[in-house]
C-alpha cells in the first residue's frame, strides 16, 4: 500500500472510532437523566425547598406533594432527608442536609405509598402518608 492510501484508512477509522464515542456518551448520559438516581435526587430537593417553605409560613399547615411517590421510601429527621428504594439497598439511597431553626423539629417516614404530606404544627414538621379527606 501506498501512503496516500493508508492515510485515507487511517482517517477513515479515526472518523468512525469519533462517531462510536460520541454515540456512546450520549446514550450514557440519556440513561444517567433518566436514571432513578436522579429522580430520587428530585424528590428530596423538592421536599427540602417545601420544609424551607413551611418553616416560613404563619400557623399550622399541610402541604401535599403533587406526584405519586409510591415506588420510593422517604425518612425525615431534624437534619436530614433520605429518599431510596429499597430498605436493604443503603448504596442507592439519596441524603439531602436540612437546617431547621433551632426551635424546630422535623421528623416521621413513608413507605411506599402514592400521597405524601408534610405538615407543620407550631414548631414540629412531620412526613406522613396524606389522609383520604386531605386535598
Amino acid at each position: 500500500m501506498d501512503k496516500k492510501g493508508s492515510s485515507i484508512i487511517m482517517i477513515i477509522i479515526e472518523l468512525v472510532a469519533v462517531v462510536f464515542v460520541v454515540a456512546m456518551t450520549f446514550s450514557i448520559a440519556q440513561g444517567m437523566a433518566k436514571g432513578e438516581r436522579v429522580e430520587k435526587v428530585n424528590l428530596a430537593e423538592d421536599l427540602r425547598m417545601m420544609i424551607d417553605t413551611l418553616i416560613g409560613v404563619p400557623g399550622d399547615v399541610v402541604a401535599e406533594y403533587p406526584a405519586n411517590v409510591s415506588k420510593y421510601v422517604f425518612t425525615l429527621s431534624k437534619n436530614e432527608i433520605r429518599v431510596f428504594q429499597d430498605v436493604k439497598d443503603e448504596v442507592n439511597l439519596v441524603v439531602r442536609k436540612i437546617h431547621l431553626p433551632e426551635s424546630y423539629d422535623a421528623h416521621g417516614s413513608l413507605n411506599e405509598r402514592a400521597r405524601l404530606c408534610l405538615e407543620k404544627k407550631k414548631y414540629d414538621i412531620s412526613l406522613r402518608p396524606c389522609g383520604a379527606d386531605e386535598k
